[in-house]
């Protein structure tokens, strides 16, 4: 399940135990709409990690405060702390310092199956 998130629920939705997936994006971009629905999927596999999306257009707001200028966009949390944060999938972003083996995280992000092994590894303690 993916909760759609607002100014107001951020900060207590990023604060969450545990990992914590926001995903930035846009119905009228289709690298955001391919990626969402890796996201959607899985949000579904992986039930001990918690999913929460904001559209751009919509939460103009949040997206000022946490200066995102380009979409798809992916924060990852962990017990409310920021591991990662970078536009996905762009293979020539090159910043994956933050995340626990790095360079197969490129890969991953835009292949399903291995996106939700790639989160079910980081929601196991």
């Amino acid at each position: 399940m993916i909760t759609p998130l607002t100014y107001d629920t951020f900060d207590d939705f990023t604060r969450r135990d545990g990992l914590v997936l926001v995903n930035f994006w846009s119905t009228s971009c289709g690298p955001c709409l391919r990626f969402h629905r890796i996201f959607k999927t899985a949000s579904e596999a992986v039930p001990s990690a918690s999913f929460g999306d904001a559209e751009v257009e919509i939460q103009q707001r949040l997206v000022k405060d946490l200066e995102i200028s380009t979409i798809p966009v992916l924060l990852i949390y962990r017990d409310g702390d920021l591991i990662y944060r970078d536009p996905t999938p762009r293979p020539e972003s090159g910043t994956f310092s933050t995340v626990p083996d790095a360079p197969r995280f490129l890969d991953i992000m835009s292949r399903e199956k291995e996106f939700i092994t790639f989160v079910e590894g980081m929601a196991v303690d």
